[in-house]
Protein backbone atom coordinates (compact mmCIF):
# COMPACT_ATOMS: atom_id res chain seq x y z
CA UNK A 1 0.00 0.00 0.00
CA UNK A 2 2.79 2.42 0.90
CA UNK A 3 4.50 1.59 -2.37
CA UNK A 4 1.35 2.50 -4.35
CA UNK A 5 1.06 5.80 -2.48
CA UNK A 6 4.67 6.66 -3.28
CA UNK A 7 4.15 5.84 -6.96
CA UNK A 8 1.00 7.98 -7.05
CA UNK A 9 2.84 10.91 -5.51
CA UNK A 10 5.68 10.66 -8.01
CA UNK A 11 3.27 10.48 -10.96
CA UNK A 12 1.18 13.36 -9.66
CA UNK A 13 4.16 15.71 -9.70
CA UNK A 14 4.47 18.93 -7.80
CA UNK A 15 1.75 21.52 -7.52
CA UNK A 16 2.71 24.64 -9.51
CA UNK A 17 2.16 28.15 -8.22
CA UNK A 18 0.03 30.96 -9.60
CA UNK A 19 -1.39 34.42 -8.81
CA UNK A 20 -4.51 34.30 -6.62
CA UNK A 21 -5.10 37.88 -5.58
CA UNK A 22 -4.28 41.51 -6.16
CA UNK A 23 -0.66 42.57 -6.05
CA UNK A 24 0.45 45.74 -4.26
CA UNK A 25 -0.23 48.93 -6.19
CA UNK A 26 2.99 50.75 -7.02
CA UNK A 27 2.06 54.32 -7.99
CA UNK A 28 5.68 55.50 -8.13
CA UNK A 29 7.75 52.70 -9.75
CA UNK A 30 10.99 54.64 -9.28
CA UNK A 31 10.43 54.54 -5.50
CA UNK A 32 9.49 50.84 -5.32
CA UNK A 33 11.34 47.98 -3.67
CA UNK A 34 11.50 44.40 -4.92
CA UNK A 35 10.60 41.39 -2.78
CA UNK A 36 11.58 37.89 -3.88
CA UNK A 37 9.96 34.83 -2.29
CA UNK A 38 11.73 31.50 -2.90
CA UNK A 39 10.46 28.03 -2.07
CA UNK A 40 13.28 25.55 -2.53
CA UNK A 41 12.72 22.17 -4.09
CA UNK A 42 11.83 19.75 -1.29
CA UNK A 43 9.98 16.45 -1.09
CA UNK A 44 8.14 17.54 2.07
CA UNK A 45 4.79 19.09 1.09
CA UNK A 46 5.83 19.02 -2.59
CA UNK A 47 2.28 18.25 -3.71
CA UNK A 48 0.87 21.41 -2.14
CA UNK A 49 1.26 25.10 -2.74
CA UNK A 50 1.86 27.62 0.05
CA UNK A 51 0.01 30.93 0.09
CA UNK A 52 2.10 34.12 0.13
CA UNK A 53 0.51 37.13 1.82
CA UNK A 54 1.49 40.77 1.50
CA UNK A 55 -0.08 43.19 3.96
CA UNK A 56 -2.69 40.56 4.87
CA UNK A 57 -3.76 39.96 1.25
CA UNK A 58 -3.33 36.49 -0.26
CA UNK A 59 -1.41 37.13 -3.48
CA UNK A 60 0.30 33.96 -4.71
CA UNK A 61 0.23 30.19 -4.38
CA UNK A 62 3.87 29.12 -4.50
CA UNK A 63 4.84 25.59 -5.52
CA UNK A 64 7.98 23.76 -4.52
CA UNK A 65 11.05 24.78 -6.51
CA UNK A 66 9.51 28.12 -7.51
CA UNK A 67 10.10 31.80 -6.84
CA UNK A 68 8.13 35.00 -7.36
CA UNK A 69 9.23 38.60 -7.68
CA UNK A 70 6.90 41.33 -6.40
CA UNK A 71 7.31 45.10 -6.51
CA UNK A 72 6.05 46.98 -3.45
CA UNK A 73 5.93 50.67 -2.55
CA UNK A 74 8.61 51.86 -0.14
CA UNK A 75 7.48 51.63 3.48
CA UNK A 76 6.42 49.03 6.00
CA UNK A 77 4.89 45.77 4.75
CA UNK A 78 3.83 42.55 6.46
CA UNK A 79 4.80 39.50 4.40
CA UNK A 80 3.74 36.00 5.38
CA UNK A 81 2.94 32.44 4.45
CA UNK A 82 -0.12 30.22 4.94
CA UNK A 83 -0.45 26.51 4.30
CA UNK A 84 1.73 23.49 4.92
CA UNK A 85 1.10 20.81 7.50
CA UNK A 86 2.50 22.75 10.49
CA UNK A 87 0.44 25.79 9.61
CA UNK A 88 -2.82 23.87 9.15
CA UNK A 89 -2.48 21.92 12.40
CA UNK A 90 -1.30 24.83 14.52
CA UNK A 91 -3.37 27.47 12.68
CA UNK A 92 -0.44 29.85 12.68
CA UNK A 93 0.63 32.12 9.85
CA UNK A 94 4.28 33.14 10.13
CA UNK A 95 4.92 36.73 9.11
CA UNK A 96 7.83 39.12 8.81
CA UNK A 97 7.73 42.91 9.05
CA UNK A 98 9.66 44.44 6.17
CA UNK A 99 10.72 48.09 6.08
CA UNK A 100 11.14 48.34 2.30
CA UNK A 101 13.47 51.01 0.95
CA UNK A 102 13.34 52.40 -2.59
CA UNK A 103 15.50 50.52 -5.08
CA UNK A 104 16.38 47.67 -2.70
CA UNK A 105 15.72 43.97 -3.19
CA UNK A 106 14.74 41.67 -0.32
CA UNK A 107 14.82 37.86 -0.38
CA UNK A 108 12.69 35.48 1.65
CA UNK A 109 13.01 31.70 1.86
CA UNK A 110 9.69 29.88 2.28
CA UNK A 111 9.87 26.53 4.09
CA UNK A 112 6.89 24.16 4.45
CA UNK A 113 8.35 21.95 7.22
CA UNK A 114 8.90 23.44 9.69
CA UNK A 115 6.67 26.13 8.30
CA UNK A 116 8.13 29.58 8.02
CA UNK A 117 9.24 32.64 6.14
CA UNK A 118 12.85 33.68 6.66
CA UNK A 119 14.73 36.64 5.29
CA UNK A 120 18.00 35.70 3.61
CA UNK A 121 21.04 37.58 2.43
CA UNK A 122 21.22 38.84 -1.13
CA UNK A 123 23.93 36.29 -1.96
CA UNK A 124 21.89 33.37 -0.62
CA UNK A 125 18.73 34.74 -2.22
CA UNK A 126 20.34 34.96 -5.67
CA UNK A 127 21.65 31.41 -5.27
CA UNK A 128 18.18 30.13 -4.33
CA UNK A 129 16.58 31.95 -7.29
CA UNK A 130 19.12 30.35 -9.64
CA UNK A 131 18.01 26.91 -8.42
CA UNK A 132 14.27 27.54 -8.85
CA UNK A 133 11.90 28.53 -11.64
CA UNK A 134 9.54 31.51 -11.74
CA UNK A 135 5.92 30.84 -10.77
CA UNK A 136 3.17 31.90 -13.17
CA UNK A 137 3.00 35.69 -13.25
CA UNK A 138 -0.65 35.93 -14.25
CA UNK A 139 -3.87 34.98 -12.50
CA UNK A 140 -4.09 31.59 -14.16
CA UNK A 141 -5.58 29.57 -11.33
CA UNK A 142 -4.53 25.99 -10.69
CA UNK A 143 -2.89 24.37 -13.67
CA UNK A 144 -3.66 20.80 -14.60
CA UNK A 145 -1.02 18.46 -16.02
Amino acid sequence: MARLLLIALVLAGCAPGYVIGPLPVVSEPERAATVVFVRVLQFAAAGATLTITIDGVETYELGTGEHIVVRVPAGEHLVGVKGGWDLIVARIHPTHVLQAESGRTYYFRIDPVPAGINRTTEAEGRELVAKTKPAASEATGPRTP
